[in-house]
């Protein structure tokens, strides 16, 4: 399957009926093309296409690929792109992949050096739905 063909298949899903499956038949994809494809939509704002953004972020958090970039990098490419607020499954990858203390260290330092309100309130839900993570709470 390649990133096409992922997307096609993400796409496909409307309903929280549809995740099992759509885990499924991701599951034996390539962990680093997941990652790379999915994440992308996962840390987007939605808006038209709100079911890739939403059913992205479910796959990455529930498959758990590895995570190729820093958490610092994560939450600036969170804050960029506008991540949705209320996907929870983004946090809770990114406190899967490296520890609730070093998101949420990494969370304090970007608040410290972030003027934008729009971008601190998105740092500052990160860091509450970190604390409801059923794995790290």
């Amino acid at each position: 399957m390649d990133a096409t063909e992922i997307i096609a298949r993400v796409s496909d899903a409307k309903t929280q009926r549809d995740l099992p499956e759509l885990v499924k038949d991701l599951e034996n994809v390539d962990l680093r093309l997941l990652f790379d494809t999915l994440f992308p939509y996962a840390v987007k704002r939605q808006g038209i296409n709100n079911g890739l953004v939403a059913f992205s972020a479910y796959v990455i958090h529930a498959i758990n690929p590895p995570c190729p970039i820093t958490p610092s990098v994560a939450l600036s490419e969170m804050v960029r792109h506008e991540w949705d607020i209320s996907i929870e499954e983004v946090p809770w990858y990114l406190a899967n992949q490296f520890g609730a203390d070093e998101v949420l260290a990494c969370v304090a330092c970007a608040l410290d050096n972030q003027p934008d309100d729009s971008a601190r309130t998105r740092l500052k839900s990160v860091r509450y739905w970190i604390g409801l993570n059923p794995k790290t709470a």
